[in-house]
């Protein structure tokens, strides 16, 4: 059989259903997924005749002098070993090594290696049966150690790299030197030349993506090209905007009057008026004849953003509509408007904007995949504005969002003031006393729970939460709200921050309370099993109170015991800053943790790490920025071209939208 990179590795040699199984487990199908399937760690057996000492690597041979095993307890195996032309004898063990009773024997002429013990022994080294005459070298010890599941081991997974033809190593562009040697390395600086090479390649490849898009954009023309500003257009709010926020909308109306479609990511503390800014794309779109879509994650904030905009766009005699659930798609009084907001109902290829769709605006855009927002692009080439409440750490924004311009808004309206923040094992008598100091002077409460049911472990639930807080604050109201409830009910219960009419209450509620909730008489956020939640979650769930001038509250619950959990949870009493958090959350959680990037298009990286490979993302970024701004369609450059469509086909076709 004439092996491939193609080829399923279910028909290698060896490998059965069985291993085919374990190994798809693993993400490897094919012969090209298991040459990138990297080794976590290697060892280097140190030559034969150094100096043994104790706690570092060492090698002997020697003449095996008695062998024994037991099978009670740890089952063990061991061999003593008589190496009297150095050392005298070394002892040998090799725990659950019943199987070497049938390799290594009484006057076997023996080679291990290992870390030594302190007795200058062994235990579990490498090792090989050597021939009489055979000289000892030490390197056939050498081994790696893979990622492996039930069903394959380390070795197992070795033997099939080996079975792979030699002409695809080195016939594979553009790194065969590097793949072999990140496999079969003579040394710890062939890993570490090897390692770094597939590192930039790894990048450099994902940054030339992110270029292509862009220089792609760049020459298609969007559907509304806007006029210059009205100078006057800021009046429609009856707030003075910030100076970050006046920089940002400078940034959109370059955009939006450039003649290019804008994609930009407007990124921004909770609280800092982002909102504010996206209504002010939105008018401009409007007085220039183009319709703008507002799309939200939840029907919750779609209503909330109903309800805000409202107040802009009839200052401005722009006409707004909410669009949930699924109107008939020749609903003019909704495809007519200027401004429509509603869920992923408006991603439906049947809908028709009367007067053609100018700008999308994306409301926290982690939450939405890339097939959602591609689905825009049969709308033509609308502008796009994306929006997150959760600071982007750069590295993320450099990959995930590399292909957007980026505007920050760091700074917060005047008049408020930082929410005090304290952790706590449970609910104890100072929580409970500020939350009662806060209901009797007419404030309202958010206690949030990591589920909505309990099940068998102590992490407590939305309903036995709710009869707690009934029975601890007898004379404040308790309401909830999780995704489970019915639409009608989220309605009701969105006249707790919209028209709030009993201010007395207490709303205990699942995560659907995270993003986009604007309740300025709200001024005490309890989080139950605080620990269950990342740092960035925790930034947003505690951005729903301290929206108006009172002194808000946050009390985080968790008795954990985890040094991971409980660094997030001192780190959460100290911020003062959403990026400061978002690179916090970067380096305790890591990438694939705080945002998939599987979710935007992009696969997941298999060897670079964001955060300790910072300096090899910038030189790769720098690299494919220069190439393709000398060019742009890559036509010069076939090969590379070639390889860029194998890797990132899926999202070249379908990321052109934020």
């Amino acid at each position: 059989m004439s092996i491939t990179l193609t080829t399923p590795v279910k028909l290698l040699s060896g490998v059965g259903p069985s291993k085919a199984a374990a190994l798809k487990r693993l993400g490897i199908e094919t012969v090209d997924d298991l040459l990138h399937h990297y080794p976590t760690s290697y060892y280097f057996a140190p030559r034969y005749g150094e100096p043994l000492v104790t706690g570092t690597p060492g090698t002997v041979v020697g003449i095996v002098t008695s062998v024994s095993g037991s099978s009670w307890g740890t089952p063990k195996f061991t061999a003593v070993v008589d190496t009297s032309d150095r050392d005298g004898y070394t002892h040998v063990t090799w725990f659950n090594g019943g199987y070497l009773r049938n390799q290594i024997f009484k006057g076997s002429r023996l080679m291990v290696s290992g870390i030594v013990d302190r007795d200058g022994g062994f235990t579990n080294p490498a090792y090989r049966v050597l021939k009489p005459s055979e000289t000892p070298d030490p390197s056939v010890l050498n081994s790696v150690t893979y990622p492996v599941t039930k069903g394959i081991t380390s070795r197992e997974m070795s033997r099939l790299m080996l079975a792979i033809p030699r002409s695809l190593w080195w016939g594979r562009s553009p790194l065969p030197e590097a793949l072999w040697f990140i496999h079969f390395p003579e040394n710890q600086q062939c890993v570490d030349t090897a390692r770094r090479q597939l590192k930039y390649d790894e990048l450099f490849y994902m940054q030339l993506a992110l270029a292509v898009q862009q220089a792609k954009r760049a020459t298609v023309g969007p559907n509304v090209v806007c006029a210059s500003t009205p100078a006057d257009t800021t009046k429609y709010f009856p707030f003075n905007l910030t100076s970050e926020q006046m920089s940002a909308i400078g940034d959109i109306d370059a955009d939006l009057c450039s003649g290019r479609a804008m994609n930009r990511l407007l990124q921004g503390d909770v609280g800092c008026g982002k909102t504010a800014v996206a209504a002010y794309a939105a008018i401009l779109v409007a007085m220039n004849g183009g319709q703008t879509a507002i799309l939200c994650p939840t029907e919750i904030l779609a209503r909330q953003h109903y309800e805000t905009f409202k107040k802009y766009f009839d200052r401005a005699g722009v006409s707004v509509s909410l669009m949930i659930g699924n109107p008939p798609s020749d609903c003019k009084q909704i495809w007519g408007s200027d401004i429509v907001v509603g869920t992923t109902a408006l991603l439906n290829p049947d809908r028709h904007f009367t007067r053609g769709l100018g700008l999308v605006i994306i409301d926290e855009q982690h939450k939405f995949g890339v097939e959602q927002r591609a689905v825009l692009r049969r709308h033509g080439n609308p502008h796009v504005l994306v929006m997150t409440a959760t600071p982007i750490p750069r590295t993320i924004a450099m990959t995930v969002f590399g292909d957007l311009d980026v505007s920050s808004i760091k700074e917060l309206p005047p008049g408020r003031l930082p929410v005090e923040t304290t952790w706590h094992y449970d609910c104890d008598e100072a929580v409970m006393d500020r939350l009662h100091v806060e209901l009797e002077a007419g404030h309202q409460v958010y206690v949030v729970c990591p589920r909505i049911e309990a099940l068998n472990d102590e992490m407590r639930a939305v309903e036995e939460v709710v009869e707690e807080y009934r029975r601890l604050s007898p004379d404040a109201s308790v309401g909830v709200l999780h995704g489970q409830m019915s639409p009608e009910s989220k309605r009701l219960m969105q006249n707790w921050w919209t028209y709030p009419s009993d201010l007395g209450r207490i709303l205990v509620s699942t995560t659907v309370v995270e993003v986009g909730v604007d309740n300025p008489n709200a001024t005490v956020m309890v989080i139950e099993g605080a620990e269950r939640f990342g740092l960035a979650q925790l930034w947003q769930l505690r951005g729903r109170v301290g929206r108006g001038k009172d002194q808000a509250y946050c009390f985080l619950l968790s008795d954990t015991d985890s040094q991971d959990a409980r660094a997030r949870l001192r780190a959460m009493e100290t911020a003062t800053s959403g990026f400061e958090i978002a690179e916090q959350d970067l380096i305790l959680r890591g990438p694939g943790d705080l945002l998939s990037t599987s979710q935007h298009g992009l696969p997941d990286l298999k060897i670079a790490d964001l955060v300790a490979d910072y300096d090899i993302l910038l030189e790769a970024r720098e690299d494919a920025q220069n190439l393709v701004r000398r060019n742009p369609d890559l036509s010069g450059h076939p090969e590379m071209r070639a390889e860029l469509v194998k890797r990132f086909g899926d999202y070249l076709d379908l990321g052109d939208v934020g």
